[in-house]
C-alpha cells in the first residue's frame, strides 16, 4: 500500500489519494461498491484533479493494490482494496471498539539503520491500519491487526526482526500507554478544532446546497480530513480513552455535514451514473413504461 495515506501526510499527492474513498463513501449511499473509471474521472476533476492527474492517481492506487479493477464490456469498474478497504469500512462504522481486554496486540520490531525505508514504511503502514506508536520498535493496537501488515512484512530485508506479541497490563497502565501511543492529548485537540470548524460551516449556510460538482467538492473539503483522523483511534476502547474524549462530538459535527451536503452529492452521482448508463425501463405485468 501506498505511504502517502496517512494523515500526517499533507502533499499533494496524499491528499489525493484520500480524496478517492471519500468518494466511494458517497457511492456507498447508492448502495454501490464501485464506480466506472470515466466516473471516477469526472468526480476527481469536480474536485480538482485534471483528468490525466485522475488517470495517473487511480493507475497508481491500482498498482499499490488500493484499487482493484473489473472490466465491464468497454469500461473498467473500480472498488477499494486490501487494508485500504479495511481502514474505509472503519472510518464508516466509526466503532470506538469493545471494552478493554487486559491486553494490547503488538508488534515488536528491529531494522537496522540502511533499511530506514522499510522500516518507515513498517510503522506508517502500521499507523494507518490501527496501531499506536508506543516507542520506537513497539507498536500496539487494541485488536490483532497482523494480516493488514502481510503485504509489509513480506518484503523486510534478511537482517530485520518482527515479532507480535500481547502486552498484558492493568486498565489504568494501558490507559496510559494509549495516551502516549496515540498522542490522545494533541488528538483529542484536532478533534475538537474539526468539531468546531465544521460546525461553524453548517451554521454559515443559509440556503440547501445544488446538486452539482462544486457541493460534492465543498462536501469534500469539509470531512475528507476530519474522516482521516478518525482513523487514529478507531477501535481505541472506550475505557482507555481521556475524560471529556472529543472524538463522539467530532462524530456528531461529522453527521450534522452528512445530514447537509450527503444528499445532494449522492443525487449528484446518481445523476452521472445514469448519464452513462441509463436505468432499464421498469417493467410491470404490462410490459416496459
Amino acid at each position: 500500500m501506498s505511504e502517502s495515506v496517512t494523515s500526517e501526510d499533507r502533499s499533494g499527492r496524499g491528499r489525493s489519494v484520500r480524496l478517492v474513498p471519500f468518494l466511494f463513501g458517497v457511492a456507498a449511499a447508492l448502495d454501490r461498491s464501485e464506480l466506472p473509471g470515466p466516473i471516477l474521472v469526472a468526480l476527481l476533476g469536480d474536485l480538482g484533479l485534471t483528468a490525466p492527474a485522475a488517470r495517473a492517481l487511480i493507475a497508481r492506487m491500482r498498482r499499490d493494490g488500493q484499487l482493484a479493477g473489473a472490466r465491464r464490456g468497454r469500461t473498467v469498474d473500480y472498488r477499494l482494496a486490501g487494508p485500504f478497504a479495511e481502514s474505509f469500512q472503519r472510518i464508516r462504522g466509526g466503532a470506538t471498539g469493545t471494552p478493554w481486554a487486559g491486553h494490547f496486540h503488538a508488534v515488536l520490531y528491529q531494522v537496522p539503520e540502511r533499511h530506514r525505508a522499510f522500516r518507515d514504511r513498517l510503522r506508517r503502514t502500521g499507523t494507518f491500519v490501527g496501531y499506536g506508536l508506543l516507542q520506537q520498535g513497539v507498536l500496539i493496537a487494541p485488536t490483532d491487526r497482523r494480516h493488514l501488515l502481510d503485504d509489509v512484512v513480506a518484503g523486510a530485508p534478511a537482517d530485520a526482526t518482527i515479532h507480535f506479541a500481547r502486552l498484558q497490563m492493568q486498565r489504568d497502565d494501558a490507559a496510559r500507554a494509549a495516551y502516549t501511543a496515540w498522542d490522545l492529548d494533541a488528538l483529542d485537540r484536532t478533534y475538537r478544532a474539526h468539531a468546531r470548524r465544521l460546525r461553524g460551516a453548517i451554521a454559515r449556510r443559509t440556503t440547501a446546497p445544488p446538486a452539482d460538482g462544486r457541493t460534492l467538492r465543498r462536501f469534500t473539503d469539509l470531512l475528507s480530513g476530519p474522516l482521516v483522523d478518525t482513523l487514529r483511534a478507531t477501535g481505541l476502547p472506550a475505557d482507555l480513552a481521556p475524560s471529556a474524549w472529543a472524538l463522539p462530538d467530532l462524530r456528531a459535527a461529522i453527521g450534522g455535514v452528512r445530514a447537509v451536503y450527503l444528499p445532494p452529492a449522492t443525487r449528484y452521482v446518481r445523476r452521472l451514473l445514469d448519464e452513462q448508463h441509463p436505468p432499464a425501463p421498469y417493467e410491470d405485468d404490462e410490459g416496459p413504461t
